[in-house]
């Protein structure tokens, strides 16, 4: 049962990493070309 569980949060961990580098969504606000308060807030500092 352990190893299930354990598989699943592997692969579904991967997959989340590999979905996100191919639809170009990070985590990183400077990473998009769109202008918003927080990236305005983070220049300023």
């Amino acid at each position: 049962m352990a190893t299930y569980i354990l598989a699943v949060l592997i692969f579904g961990s991967a997959g989340r990493i590999i979905y996100r580098k191919i639809s170009g969504k990070s985590s990183d606000c400077g990473a998009c070309n769109v202008s918003c308060p927080a990236k305005k807030e983070q220049k300023n500092e």
